[in-house]
């Protein structure tokens, strides 16, 4: 189908992320209703913070992909640990939280993906010596593998510090009912989304279920939910492409 003019969808990863999505929905049309069914708890211990700072040290690009991954950085290693490594952000939201709680952002993903960014990314260090430079992601424990995907083919060293983990939403009694939102596709980017939908609210079987990888599929499916489009591209547009 690929679009979602006059659709609503249910967004059900972490805030942030779904604010991130839900922008992507409305300059496409669509509407977004931002359900969190997962939510990022940050690491904050010492061994983290040294092995964040050393990275840093060393490193010529800092890579974050949400805002939770600026906030950790932030938390655990300063604004003084960056002030000689280029920041690349995954979007506008990422990147206008760089600048307040980092100082600056240097380059910004086209929209709103790790994979662009990284693409962005090689681009901007095409005409340098790759296997000199050194990219540190920050983010997630389980984080997506497309910056490496993307940069170390080309030779450049690719490392990333966890400081935050996903984590599924608690259970609620009464749960939601999905039936009464007026929504017409629910996105699921992760198993852990899975859960969690299921944890908050009653899924009817009459909306359609878009799947952001075959994981996520597999999830859904073993959780008795029916799954009705799977994205071949690990990012919004793959999942409106995938909208039947």
């Amino acid at each position: 189908m690929g679009n979602v003019d006059g659709l609503t969808v249910l967004l059900t990863r972490a805030r942030e992320d779904a604010e991130v999505w839900a922008d992507g929905l409305a300059a496409r049309g669509g509407r977004a209703v931002v359900f969190p069914c997962i939510e990022g708890r940050p690491i904050r211990d010492q061994a983290t913070a040294a092995k964040l700072v050393a990275a840093l040290h060393d490193a010529d690009w800092l890579v974050v992909s949400s805002v939770r991954g600026v906030g950790g950085v932030a938390a655990l290693a300063g604004p003084r640990s960056v002030v000689s490594v280029s920041i690349a952000a995954v979007g506008r939201t990422t990147a206008d939280a760089a600048e307040r709680e980092l100082g600056r952002v240097d380059l910004i993903g086209p929209d709103g993906t790790v994979r662009t960014l990284a693409e962005s990314l090689a681009e901007r260090l095409a005409d340098g010596d790759p296997r000199s430079i050194r990219v540190v992601g920050a983010g997630a424990e389980k984080p997506s593998r497309d910056l490496e995907a993307t940069l170390e083919p080309l030779g450049i060293a690719v490392s990333h510090v966890a400081v935050y983990r996903t984590v599924v939403a608690p259970a609620e009694e009464p749960r939601e009912d999905i039936a009464g939102m007026n929504v017409d596709a629910i996105f699921l980017a992760s198993p852990s989304a899975v859960a969690g939908l299921l944890a908050r609210a009653h899924v009817p079987e009459s909306v359609p279920i878009i799947t952001i990888g075959p994981s996520t599929t597999r999830a859904a499916r073993e959780a008795g939910l029916r799954v009705d489009g799977e994205a071949t591209g690990r990012d919004l547009e793959g999942m409106i492409e995938a909208i039947p």
